[in-house]
């Protein structure tokens, strides 16, 4: 989906020699809806009535403390930009960003809705005394790639049917499709939607329209000097943004190069092991060898064996042959010799 950048941190009014802060500057948001005058409560209204759609009553700014865990040391602290509670009990918390920093969003939105839903509950506070809550953000720049201007975004779960818990409503508006949105004519059939384009085309360039009047005029009467140490705040911003961005790329060039270092040592080894390994197959092919030799001279032998048994198998052979047959001559000589014996015997010569 294409990106189209839509603000620059400072726009122009009619008079090209007067410059006009972005609302995207959370001083100059501060500035235009939490100031205590009935004018910056009005704009405040109508700005989250346009937000979440629905027609409120009022809308008061809260204190925006400073919020963490009870172990400071261990856990980051945050701020909301400005958190808001309406007629109705319910909350919000509004983040305006000039530009996307370089961190998990998705997480970041989690982890202050969070913040804002679970700070309702004072000690001794019923799990049902809880209001809904709204996390809000208007970018300039993308924070969820391939998406839309607009998102809409409940906490739900499924297991058999989708149902809805109605504690925690993200919108999310992203302006660098802002002019896709416009050229889609998205609010054609949606008072809701239409409001909130018009409401983000002025946020986009700020100009003297309705309904915007006194937000353009606390725009305008926001001072040079403000401007200025805003614009040097930016620039400083910018600066750290920078430094930041330079370190976590030379932190980023270090673990990688450990990696190729840590690789190259893994390859090595290998190579190592390969080589061990070639030595212990080279011997095993020698004992292989060696064992087929052993293995031909041992058949060898083993025919020569069997040679001489089938040898001396004929041999004994033709001895039993032989002996069978003196066997049957010493039987014949002794029938002989007892045949004349009792030839003898009837005569009286024994």
């Amino acid at each position: 989906m294409p990106t189209q950048k839509t603000a620059t941190t400072f726009a122009h009014n009619e008079s090209p020699k007067t410059e006009i802060a972005s609302l995207l500057a959370d001083c100059a948001f501060k500035y235009v809806y939490t100031r205590d005058n009935p004018k910056s409560r009005e704009n405040l209204r109508q700005l989250m009535s346009t937000l979440i759609g629905k027609k409120l009553q009022k809308a008061e700014p809260l204190v925006t403390e400073t919020f963490a865990s009870t172990q400071p040391k261990t856990e980051k602290t945050s701020r909301f930009d400005v958190r808001v509670v309406m007629d109705d009990g319910d909350e919000a918390d509004v983040e305006v960003q000039l530009w996307t920093e370089k961190d998990d969003y998705a997480k970041r939105l989690s982890y202050y809705g969070a913040k804002l839903y679970a700070s309702q509950a004072t000690k001794g506070a019923k799990y049902k005394d809880l209001k809904k809550c709204y996390q809000i953000i208007i970018s300039q720049d993308c924070i969820f790639p391939n998406t839309s201007w607009l998102l809409n975004l409940d906490i739900s779960a499924q297991e058999n049917r989708m149902f809805k818990f109605d504690t925690m409503h993200w919108c999310i508006i992203q302006l660098n499709y802002l002019e896709q949105a416009i050229r889609e004519n998205v609010g054609k059939n949606s008072e809701y939607l239409q409001n909130l384009l018009d409401l983000c085309k002025f946020i986009a360039t700020p100009t003297r329209v309705e309904p915007f009047e006194d937000v353009y005029e606390d725009l305008m009467a926001f001072s040079a000097d403000q401007i200025e140490a805003y614009r040097k705040e930016m620039e400083e911003r910018r600066r750290l943004d920078a430094i930041s961005t330079r370190k976590y790329t030379e932190e980023l060039i270090k673990q990688q190069e450990e990696e190729i270092a840590e690789q190259k040592r893994a390859i090595e080894a290998n190579r190592q092991e390969l080589a061990v390994n070639k030595q212990e197959l080279a011997a095993n092919k020698q004992e292989l060898a060696a064992n087929k030799q052993e293995l031909a001279a041992n058949k060898q032998e083993l025919a020569a064996n069997k040679q001489e048994l089938a040898a001396n198998k004929q041999e004994l052979a033709v001895n039993k042959q032989e002996l069978e047959a003196e066997k049957a001559r010493a039987d014949k000589n002794a029938k002989e010799r007892d045949a004349y014996a009792e030839i003898l015997r009837q005569h009286g010569l024994l």
